[in-house]
């Protein structure tokens, strides 16, 4: 049985990757059937349908604005965040929200499937990174100083 720990790691790489699908498809052909999933997924939660409807409908039009890219990039956060809450009040959404995911993927243009990632990390920090998919971790040391001896004596 995986412990606490991992089942937090996974929630919040599915979390991030699902806001991230999610907000790609705005402004996409894509974006009827994000919307629709969505908006059931929400709502077999128990959240209000037109409630939810109505917030991805305009954070949708946020991203065919003049600040495209920065709404783009300011609605993963609160989505994240709204997925979080979800999959932790509701662990069974899980493979629910990973075949959405997968479905609305499918649908992205080609350039709609790459992205770029800036990762700043700072003193002895840990990086937790989610590309394609897969969860990438970087763990930062300290930079070594010229004096430093080898650990090859």
């Amino acid at each position: 049985m995986p412990d606490s720990q991992n089942m937090q790691q996974v929630a919040e790489t599915l979390a991030m990757t699902g806001a991230s699908t999610l907000v790609a498809a705005m402004a996409t052909d894509a974006w009827q059937a994000g919307r629709g999933g969505f908006a059931r997924l929400f709502h077999r939660r128990g959240n209000g349908l037109r409630e939810i409807e109505t917030q991805l409908d305009n954070d949708a039009a946020l991203v065919t604005g003049e600040d495209a890219a920065a709404a783009r990039e300011a609605l993963i956060g609160p989505w994240r965040l709204r997925l979080l809450r979800l999959l932790r009040e509701h662990p069974g959404a899980a493979p629910e929200l990973t075949e959405l995911i997968d479905r609305i993927r499918e649908r992205l243009p080609e350039d709609g499937r790459r992205w770029t990632q800036n990762v700043h990390t700072h003193d002895h920090s840990v990086a937790n990174v989610v590309q394609g998919g897969n969860q990438y971790n970087q763990y930062m040391d300290r930079p070594r100083a010229d004096g430093d001896a080898d650990d090859e004596a």
